[in-house]
């Protein structure tokens, strides 16, 4: 018995560890500014225009900006239209089956099915196949009937907004292509790699099939189990799984979704005490989303600081009787997600060791 704790104490270390060690990867300062700039244009164009709830729902297509990331820009150029489309299209299907609760969780599953295939077999790189669901489930979530605790939008009128945040954040990308010293740098052989081609590998496979195990477990038990919003569990379940097929990489990675959106509630109640409200909002979204992606290559638990409390701001803008509600729900339904995720992927550990003690005997 002592054997077998010592085993994991020195597990538990390395765990605990990593919440405060940084990778060795490099600070994305580029990608940062790029995904504030993204975020902050179409919600501070329609802020100013005194419809900011429109401009939030615009961003759900500045996501597009944060794909292909290593590659060169004018490859990147060619690629984030098919993005900015595959976005639409989860969009779509999320508004065709928000009238119904079985029809979405079909929904959630098949994008992230797709999501996943493409994302992965494609290499696109971090955010992977999360952003695709998280549009799905939160077009849904907006168009689906008060019946259902949807939010009753327009959904054609998502759909338009979505393709205009996706059109601003593509020119984000693009626009340095205009300066001669872009267009010359573009014309130079690219260190970096070129556009991938299509390759789904066994561990990509695998990945896959956890995610959308985990997704479907997440929408059956969600509702029974009293989560406050379906879809935070089911990202939150991606976020731990989407990343690696390694045993130690997943497992940090549910720990560090688990602690790291405790701490991230906290920074986002400290953030409440500003009372932000217009262009305070699109500012504080900007410098979250920028803050994001500059740190989340390096340490995850520190990137959840700032991407909690930029989830929260988004559900809570113009809802302050709400905020403790939804602060609670967000607690709940990520601690529900990440265990479901860690348990799908160790029950899938169990029985292919299990596969493998039965192969081994029978050759015995």
């Amino acid at each position: 018995m002592r054997g077998h704790i010592r085993r994991y104490v020195p597990r538990t270390r390395r765990a605990v560890h990593s919440l405060v060690q940084l990778h060795d990867a490099p600070w994305r300062w580029k990608v940062g500014l790029e995904a504030s700039l993204a975020m902050g244009l179409p919600v501070g164009l329609f802020t100013l225009a005194g419809h900011q709830p429109l401009g939030l729902q615009a961003a759900l297509g500045s996501f597009t900006a944060l794909y292909a990331a290593g590659l060169h820009r004018p490859d990147r150029a060619r690629v984030l239209p098919f993005v900015a489309l595959g976005l639409l299209l989860a969009a779509a299907l999320g508004i065709a089956c928000a009238g119904n609760a079985w029809l979405t969780t079909a929904c959630l599953i098949a994008v992230s099915a797709l999501a996943c295939t493409l994302s992965l077999g494609f290499r696109l790189g971090p955010p992977g196949p999360m952003m695709f669901v998280l549009v799905a489930a939160v077009s849904n979530h907006l168009t689906a009937p008060a019946s259902l605790g949807g939010v009753a939008l327009p959904g054609l009128r998502l759909l338009g907004l979505i393709a205009l945040g996706s059109t601003l954040a593509y020119l984000v990308i693009v626009a340095p292509l205009i300066l001669p010293s872009a267009r010359r740098a573009a014309s130079v052989p690219a260190v970096l790699p070129a556009l991938p081609s299509f390759e789904l590998t066994a561990e990509a496979i695998a990945i896959g099939l956890r995610v959308v195990i985990a997704v479907t477990v997440a929408c059956l038990v969600s509702r029974p189990l009293g989560a406050f919003r379906t879809y935070w569990v089911v990202l939150s379940a991606i976020a731990v799984l989407q990343s690696s097929y390694s045993r130690r990489l997943t497992s940090i990675q549910g720990v560090h979704r688990m602690i790291g959106t405790v701490a991230g509630v906290l920074v986002f109640e400290l953030l409440s005490l500003l009372h932000p409200a217009g262009l305070g909002i699109v500012l504080l979204l900007m410098l979250l989303q920028g803050a994001t992606e500059v740190v989340v290559a390096r340490n995850y638990a520190l990137a959840l600081l700032f991407i909690t409390p930029m989830a929260l701001i988004n559900s809570t803008a113009g809802h302050a009787g709400d905020t403790l509600v939804t602060v609670q729900g967000r607690i709940l339904d990520s601690l529900l997600g990440s265990g479901l995720a860690l348990a799908v992927f160790w029950a899938g550990e169990g029985l292919q060791r299990l596969q493998t003690s039965l192969t081994k005997a029978s050759r015995q």
